[in-house]
């Protein structure tokens, strides 16, 4: 099969200097190792001549080569290069001035479109200069719409309501529900793992049976129809048909990694009821063999280094195979760089699993690969390294290949939560490299507020850099990550630590969460992760504060997590390492293991016993 005969470049000062000195455009490809039409654009379908590959045409890629500066970009690698230039999908196709601007921009496209586009394009460039540059200069009103960086004049505690926001996001999803399958919208299904967390926090409020039916309905068809793999578990990417049947094919840890808590959700609020038992035991059996999956197929365990892969492959036909014709073929291809934030994130859904589903190894391993990740991907300053690459043919000293993109807010955010989910399962005497798992998760925070902080509040994706090519340059403030990082926050606020630097932990939360009031709802199903912040934010927690030597916690621990609740914080404290927090508090120490659930400043008396959790 034909390869790219493109001559790709990286994205690379010295690759743009080039472009201006060759006075040409550039051709920046973003693509995906588990993306297929990156493929197809690639190599094209083998026995298929409707689809030969674009970039392995002889002609085509030699214009590219003669006239371009071409440059490739892995969305996986480079997040923040995509979050500016993705044109729609993957791939992205985009012409780019030598400084970096957009000149035009689409997906995939075919050879037979690609020979005409690339004559416009060069056509342009060299004769329509000064109309190109008049354009350009239109920029900085698109550049200052994607910063935000206008002052609100409302905020979470003048709003009417806070819970006008989530009670707005989920009338959307009530209305683009899609009663028939399952999901939201009549077309393509994604799992939009957020929209049905949202749904199930308001359940848990409200207790509107068709809330949970909606979850329920959606979490069976993604499981149980083509976008769950029935032969070696795990999810597919998303389903290009409205009833889950047919999916596309790749495999990703970050759906992984976001989706699995909302069954280990469900399974807590459906268990133990007798008419939703036969659901919660579907989808447990789901819940079990993706996480399976995940460690069998996708988790590197070796040379000391413990982390799951990015990806696996699409291939159509292998995933068609049964298990035994599986086994007479390789395997679709696995992305075994290590990414900050997926595997973060998989920490997080390890140790709910371990409770959720009593399997302690599940808390083993997550405990494993936060170490891993600390070691690796850590920096002095606080930064996180957002994705390294391990090369276990290399010699030790030159295995790893850390990537340059460090400090964004996604793995700030991720890796900071994981840490402080395993403080609160109780400190012990070890300690990560000379720092507590609650030290870590400060210190990452701490970059944060420092290097990422906007002025008006919220959080930037990405640290200030003046040497930044192209729209590198302009700051965004995702929705997403912004709420990611506030219920970091809180969650650091409810440890009675507070920022050594400014303001509480609870008040940065408030003030980032503040600066997306006003528009929350133009990002409607998207804006779910931002409405379960904000209902944090505006409630108190329930702690369920538990003193006990580590090897007697665990079953306290479990049964704490036993039932669903939107915002409660289960931590263990040792009665030698936390004994001042333990005085504070006036917990008797004379008979343990006890447990006490508070909510705000009262507490409930004394539990001896597990079960009575």
């Amino acid at each position: 099969m034909a390869l790219s005969k493109v001559n790709w470049r990286e994205w690379s000062e010295a690759t743009f200097a080039d472009a201006k000195a060759q006075d040409k455009p550039v051709l920046l490809g973003i693509s995906a190792v588990w993306c297929h039409w990156c493929h197809v654009m690639d190599r094209g379908v083998p026995g298929d001549p409707t689809h030969t590959g674009t970039y392995s045409t002889d002609d085509i890629a030699g214009y590219i080569n003669q006239n371009f500066v071409p440059v490739r970009v892995d969305n996986d690698q480079r997040p923040d290069i995509n979050a500016r230039y993705n044109m729609g999908g993957w791939p992205s196709t985009c012409f780019l001035t030598p400084d970096g601007d957009v000149i035009y921009g689409g997906t995939y496209f075919a050879p037979s479109q690609m020979r005409g586009l690339l004559q416009q394009v060069l056509q342009y460039w060299t004769n329509r200069r000064d109309e190109l540059e008049e354009q350009l200069k239109q920029a900085p009103s698109d550049e200052r719409r994607m910063t935000s960086e206008d002052p609100k004049s409302e905020t979470l505690a003048t709003r009417r309501s806070a819970l006008d926001i989530p009670s707005a996001i989920t009338e959307t999803l009530i209305k683009n529900y899609d009663k028939r399958n399952g999901g939201l919208g009549g077309g393509q299904k994604f799992p939009m793992s957020d929209a049905w967390e949202l749904l199930l926090a308001v359940y848990a409020q409200t207790g509107e049976e068709k809330l949970l039916e909606m979850v329920s309905q959606t979490l069976i068809s993604m499981g149980t129809k083509g976008m769950y793999d029935a032969v070696a578990g795990g999810f597919f990417r998303y389903s290009t048909t409205p009833d889950w049947s047919v999916p596309h094919f790749e495999k990703m840890l970050e759906d992984h990694g976001r989706l699995l808590p909302v069954y280990l959700h469900t399974i807590q609020t459906t268990r133990g009821k007798a008419h939703t038992q036969p659901l919660a035991a579907v989808l447990e059996q789901v819940t079990r063999t993706a996480f399976e999956y995940l460690i069998t197929t996708l988790l590197h365990d070796k040379l000391g280094l413990t982390y799951f892969a990015g990806s696996q492959d699409a291939d159509e036909e292998y995933y068609l195979l049964s298990k035994s014709e599986r086994a007479e073929r390789p395997a679709p291809f696995i992305d075994w760089r290590l990414y900050a934030d997926w595997n973060a994130v998989m920490v997080s859904a390890l140790f709910l699993a371990a409770d959720v589903l009593r399997e302690p190894r599940y808390a083993a391993l997550a405990e494993k690969i936060l170490t891993t990740l600390v070691r690796l991907c850590l920096n002095e300053d606080g930064s996180v390294t957002h994705s390294v690459t391990i090369d276990e043919a290399a010699s030790l000293q030159h295995m790893l290949r850390p990537a340059p993109l460090r400090g964004q807010l996604g793995d700030q955010a991720a890796l900071a939560r994981a840490c402080i989910e395993q403080h609160l399962r109780g400190e012990t005497e070890s300690r990560l490299y000379g720092r507590s798992r609650l030290e870590i998760a400060q210190k990452l925070s701490a970059y944060a507020m420092q290097k990422l902080a906007a002025p008006e509040g919220g959080f930037y994706d990405s640290p200030e850099n003046p040497q930044a090519l192209g729209m590198l340059k302009v700051r965004l403030k995702p929705i997403f990550d912004n709420a990611a990082m506030s219920e970091v926050l809180l969650m650091l606020a409810k440890t009675e630590i507070q920022s050594p630097e400014s303001k509480s932990f609870d008040e940065i939360a408030r003030r980032a969460l503040d600066a997306f009031v006003e528009e929350a709802a133009r990002y409607r199903e998207h804006g779910s992760p931002y409405a379960l912040a904000v209902m944090r934010a505006t409630s108190e927690p329930t702690e369920v504060m538990i003193v006990a030597e580590a090897k007697d916690s665990a079953p306290f621990v479990q049964a704490a997590n036993q039932t669903y609740a939107l915002w409660r914080m289960v931590r263990v404290l040792h009665p030698k390492h936390d004994a001042a927090l333990i005085a504070q508090r006036g917990y008797p120490t004379h008979n343990l293991p006890v447990a006490f659930v508070c909510k705000g400043t009262t507490c409930s008396a004394p539990i001896f016993n597990a079960s009575e959790l």
